[in-house]
C-alpha cells in the first residue's frame, strides 16, 4: 500500500488507459471491415469514396482512409495498395479469378 501511494502516477495512469480502452469499445459500432485494394490507373479516393463508403459521408470515408494509410494528402498512385474501410452496406464489384483463368465479376454485400 505504501509503493502506491509513493507511485500514484502509476495508478492514475493506468486508470486512464482503462477509461480510454472503454471509450474504444463504446465508440466502436463494427460496422466496418477493412480490405486491400491496389490502384488503379484513373482511381481517385472520391471515385473510390463513391463505391465503397456506404452511408459515410465522401469526405469522412476519405479521412478515415487518409488516417488509416497514412497519406498526408489525396493523392495515389496506379500500384498503390492501400486499406479501405468497407461499410457492411456497401455493395461493390468484385473480380475473382477461376482456375481456367476466366474472369468473373460478382456483387457482394458485406452481411
Amino acid at each position: 500500500m505504501n509503493w502506491l501511494q509513493k507511485n500514484n502516477y502509476i495508478v492514475v495512469l493506468f486508470i486512464a488507459f482503462v477509461i480510454m480502452g472503454a471509450f474504444l469499445l463504446i465508440m466502436d459500432n463494427g460496422d466496418s471491415t477493412y480490405e486491400h485494394i491496389e490502384i488503379n490507373h484513373g482511381d481517385t479516393l472520391w471515385s473510390l469514396a463513391e463505391q465503397y463508403r456506404g452511408n459515410m459521408t465522401v469526405q469522412a470515408w476519405i479521412e478515415k482512409v487518409k488516417l488509416e494509410n497514412g497519406l498526408k494528402h489525396e493523392k495515389i498512385i496506379a500500384g498503390q495498395v492501400i486499406s479501405i474501410p468497407v461499410n457492411e452496406d456497401s455493395i461493390y464489384m468484385v473480380q475473382k479469378e477461376t482456375e481456367e483463368n476466366e474472369t468473373i465479376e460478382v456483387a457482394s454485400r458485406e452481411q
